[in-house]
């Protein structure tokens, strides 16, 4: 049996490996929700989310602004009617245009972030599904025309505004596609550490949406699911605190469709990527190791190098009173033994 500090080097240099890996594929953090759960595995569909649903509310709401003329941010009245100034005018007619047509796919090249782990996964509860890199070629991610929508990196800006006066061309019009690379594929560098990519596809390309015919601003509340391929997908990440019956699912799942499948691992005593503490690392699934991630219960997975090395053994007793905390705690013990059946059988 390895030493505790054996077994302290041998995560930090897989650790290391994982971090310093430089992936052609994207991953996708998914939450153990119910309805996100059937979408993916029992539909097969995947949500792409219009730019207002999502989480940053400074996301898609650059300041417009203008070159020295402070008149533009002027509001103005008619005998008590307010109306908008010229940056709040074009605001609406560039950036909501635009906005309320498209949906987005986030993406990034970082599987074991904690952070995101934490935030897009459900408290580690959820699952990352690596996508391979060239997905997007997919005829179920292509358009009705079978155009593409190659993900883009998100460039992390300090100042998010768009300057209108600098994105006019000599025919005095700002090209659509100009417009688009600002709002899509630009947001502060609040964010910088999630290394996102962006697929960014019409809305038109969904057979449910029907476009609000109103030159007023909306917010559109509905989900649009689109339908993926499973041979797009390289691999599932299982969080460290996923439940079994949601192990049990997606094990299923990747057993039919022969998709390698990676149990989270958080190690509490050893700092990840960025520096900070606690790491996450994706562990392989397999014959030998299989029965115990499909009915261990969520705390197995968050450890660390001291008790990692004892995890997995198990020492064999005859009744349940050679638990050695077994003595004047019978009826906690008999109680969780309870527990542990019912758990086992369901």
């Amino acid at each position: 049996m390895k030493n505790t500090e054996d077994i302290r080097q041998e995560i930090a240099r897989q650790q290391q490996l994982f971090a310093s890996r430089e992936f052609d594929s994207y991953f996708k953090y998914f939450s153990d929700n119910e309805q996100v759960m059937q979408g993916i595995f029992k539909y097969q569909k995947v949500r792409f989310t219009q730019p207002r649903a999502f989480n940053d509310p400074l996301e898609f709401s650059p300041t417009i602004r203008f070159r020295d003329d402070p008149s533009n941010y002027q509001s103005y009245d008619l005998n008590g009617t307010k109306f908008p100034s010229v940056g709040r005018f074009y605001w609406v007619q560039i950036i909501e245009s635009q906005i309320n047509s498209y949906s987005i796919l986030s993406l990034t090249k970082i599987p074991d972030s904690f952070d995101m782990w934490s935030q897009y996964a459900n408290g580690h509860r959820g699952f990352v599904i690596e996508f391979k890199a060239d997905f997007y070629r997919h005829p179920l991610m292509k358009s009705k025309t079978s155009d593409e929508y190659p993900p883009r990196k998100v460039e992390y800006v300090e100042d998010y505004s768009i300057n209108l006066d600098e994105l006019v061309d000599k025919n005095g019009f700002i090209p659509v596609e100009v417009i688009q690379n600002e709002l899509f594929f630009k947001k502060t560098s609040r964010w910088e550490h999630e290394s996102e990519y962006r697929m960014v596809r019409p809305l038109t390309d969904h057979p449910d949406y029907q476009p609000r015919k109103t030159d007023y601003a909306y917010t559109d509340v509905n989900v649009y699911l689109f339908p993926f391929g499973w041979d797009c997908v390289l691999s599932i990440i299982l969080g460290a605190n996923m439940s079994i019956r949601n192990k049990r699912e997606i094990m299923k799942c990747c057993e039919e469709h022969s998709i390698p499948l990676s149990q989270a691992h958080i190690i509490r005593d050893h700092k990840d990527r960025f520096g900070k503490p606690s790491t996450v690392i994706p562990l392989p699934i397999n014959e030998d190791n299989r029965s115990i991630v499909l009915n261990s219960p969520p705390q197995l997975f968050c450890t660390d190098t001291v008790t990692l090395n004892y995890q997995y053994g198990l020492v064999k007793i005859a009744k349940i009173a050679d638990l050695p905390y077994y003595k004047n705690h019978e009826d906690i013990v008999a109680q969780l033994y309870r527990n542990l059946k019912q758990g086992s059988d369901s």
